[in-house]
């Protein structure tokens, strides 16, 4: 019996659905344009800080306006499940099995894709391996990232 390859966008969708983040087909339907808003965030991340918001973010680029339902969740958390999801989708033969590997598949995922995956993001990364491998703690991945308190938001609106 042949197996059936899930396309690109299931899987990512897939991969951002069990870590409770939302994943804009506008965004993320394909490869090319998950890549070049991944590289727009990371240009953004790398302006604003690790600790900036999704909302940060969102003001600091244009075509991620899509994302404002999760402006409280951090920047660094959200491009970090994106780039766990981009990994998975794009291979399963990169798909980790144990955390110590986060470090190789994504240094491996990031030559082959052409991506700089900054050292503060790589440490990220490593820090929350479950937006690569299958654990319990996907289930509290979005709640974990949010960092906006009601203080904090009412500063942003």
């Amino acid at each position: 019996m042949p197996i059936t390859c899930p396309s690109f966008k299931a899987a990512f969708q897939k991969n951002m659905a069990a870590l409770h983040l939302p994943a804009p087909d506008s965004l993320f339907s394909t490869y090319t344009t998950a890549i070049t808003n991944l590289s727009a965030m990371l240009g953004a991340l790398s302006k604003l800080g690790a600790d900036a918001t999704v909302a940060e973010m969102i003001g600091a680029t244009t075509g991620l306006e899509v994302l404002a339902a999760i402006s409280g969740i951090g920047a660094a958390g959200y491009t970090g499940a994106v780039i766990g999801s981009l990994i998975v989708a794009a291979s399963d033969s990169m798909v980790c099995t144990k955390s110590t590997q986060v470090s190789t598949a994504v240094t491996r995922w990031a030559g082959s894709s052409g991506i700089r995956v900054p050292a503060t993001m790589m440490a990220f990364l490593q820090r929350n391996p479950e937006v690569i491998i299958n654990s319990p703690s996907r289930a509290t991945y979005a709640f974990r990232h949010r960092t906006a308190t009601p203080k904090k938001q009412a500063a942003l609106a």
